[in-house]
């Protein structure tokens, strides 16, 4: 048996898969997988501890082809013959992977993973079809900051951000949350619902925007609520109660919106 045929048996043998013996071993699924096909030999710390991991001595690795006995040319040739032809072009190949050395915590302090297929990057800083870290950059991404198609985070950015403090995306949520529909305390975006909501269609207490509706709902084309205000017709009307009712930088951010609602 081969080097490479040697490290499959034993980790078939473990029942392990590549991805978890890489994992145990600090390397990408790749680096593996070369191994076990001979197209590449692990580094001389990786085989030490293949050994240990396995419990094999170092020559039972390494020397197992040179003491195996000569095979016949034509079985040899009918072997080939008979292997499962190689692809092509084998889309396994488009995969990036890197893991720092320095570590924190127990996570790599840089850890990016991705292409074509399921890659997890996990890591202080983490990039990756699917991210998870305290900076998390993928079309998953969880983090305390994370940034993709779908992310989740303290601050989130993406098509679809679910933010715990802000929320920046195509879809927003988050105590300040900006996006084409933004759900939040205070959101900013086309279609909003919160406390203070600004947008084509607002609905909250404080509703502002084309058509507002809330308990104070100032709207371009159409405003319903306790105190409703619809502009420009009423804009003065507005000034004057909030003047009157409504103090401190609440009352000049709504009366600021309506001057703009105004044109």
């Amino acid at each position: 048996m081969t080097t490479g045929e040697k490290i499959y048996a034993a980790r078939k043998k473990a029942g392990m898969t590549q991805e978890e013996l890489a994992d145990r071993l600090g390397v990408s699924r790749q680096a593996v997988s070369k191994w076990e096909s001979d197209a590449a030999y692990p580094e001389t710390d990786k085989i030490v501890e293949l050994c240990k991991l396995f419990a094999l001595s170092a020559d039972d690795l390494l020397l197992g082809a040179e003491s195996a006995p000569r095979k016949d040319p034509a079985t040899e040739e009918r072997h080939e013959e008979n292997k499962e032809r190689k692809p092509l072009f084998d889309w396994n190949e488009l995969h990036f992977e890197y893991v720092s050395k320095t570590r924190i915590g127990g996570l790599p302090l840089v850890h990016v993973n991705f292409g074509l297929g399921h890659y997890r990057a996990k890591g202080i800083f983490a990039i990756g079809n699917v991210a998870t870290g305290l900076i998390a950059i993928g079309f998953v991404s969880v983090g305390l900051i994370g940034w993709g198609l779908l992310s989740l985070g303290l601050l989130a950015f993406g098509a679809i951000a679910l933010g715990l403090l802000f929320g920046a995306g195509g879809v927003a949520t988050g105590v300040l949350a900006f996006g084409g529909v933004a759900i939040g305390v205070m959101c900013f975006g086309g279609v909003t619902v919160g406390y203070i909501a600004v947008g084509g269609c607002a609905v909250g207490h404080v509703a502002l925007g084309g058509y507002a509706q809330g308990f104070y709902a100032v709207g371009q084309t159409g405003a319903s609520g306790t105190h409703a205000f619809v502009m420009p017709e009423e804009y003065e009307n507005l000034c004057s109660y909030a003047n009157m009712h409504i103090h401190g930088w609440l009352g000049e951010f709504i009366k600021s919106v309506a001057r703009n609602l105004c044109g």
